[in-house]
């Protein structure tokens, strides 16, 4: 079964445990061009898998990623570089 995380714009953790990141909403103040990193980890974003930017040519950023999508070990933290963003992550718990 797909979880999503609540929508939210501020960095924070996730999913604690072991899970596959599947996929990614960001949606951002194009002026701010802010960047959202997802990491296998459960306090920062030392084991990065994921990046994401938007810039003033592109407000949103979409990434599904696939049958097997990204295993995290740890748990998946979320950073967010400003407050002018929005983020949904897809994961799944294994």
């Amino acid at each position: 079964m797909i979880y999503t995380s609540a929508k939210t714009g501020v960095t924070g953790l996730i999913h604690t445990g072991k899970c596959i990141l599947r996929g990614v909403m960001f949606v951002g103040d194009t002026s701010k061009e802010p960047t959202l990193t997802l990491a296998n980890s459960i306090t920062d974003a030392t084991d990065p898998k994921v990046f994401c930017m938007v810039s003033d040519e592109q407000h949103t950023f979409f990434a599904w990623f696939g049958d097997e999508g990204l295993p995290c070990s740890l748990g998946i933290y979320a950073t967010l570089s400003a407050v002018e963003g929005d983020f949904i992550v897809y994961y799944e718990i294994k």
